[in-house]
């Protein structure tokens, strides 16, 4: 069994050699670039999901903020009803 995959990954890797050498194209850089991709796609997730951290609690300061000046709004109203 362990001749057998031997053989497999010899012939996987000749043929890797072979696709290389005919396409003029290096895979193992290729590869490379998935790789990188991937760290650029997980780093600009990462990047957003503190975006949206930060624009979530600038959202909530203000809506407090509205709030405050709701009620503040409403204070002023019944002073000016009982004038």
């Amino acid at each position: 069994m362990k001749e057998l995959l031997d053989e497999i990954k010899k012939d996987s890797k000749e043929f890797h050699d072979q696709l290389a050498e005919e396409s003029g194209i290096d895979l193992d850089e290729e590869e490379l670039f998935g790789v990188d991709n991937m760290i650029k796609a997980a780093d600009l997730e990462r990047e957003l999901e503190e975006k949206e951290k930060k624009y979530i609690k600038a959202i909530e300061e203000k809506d407090k903020t509205i709030e405050e000046k709701e009620k503040e709004i409403k204070k002023l109203k019944e002073q000016l009803k009982k004038k």
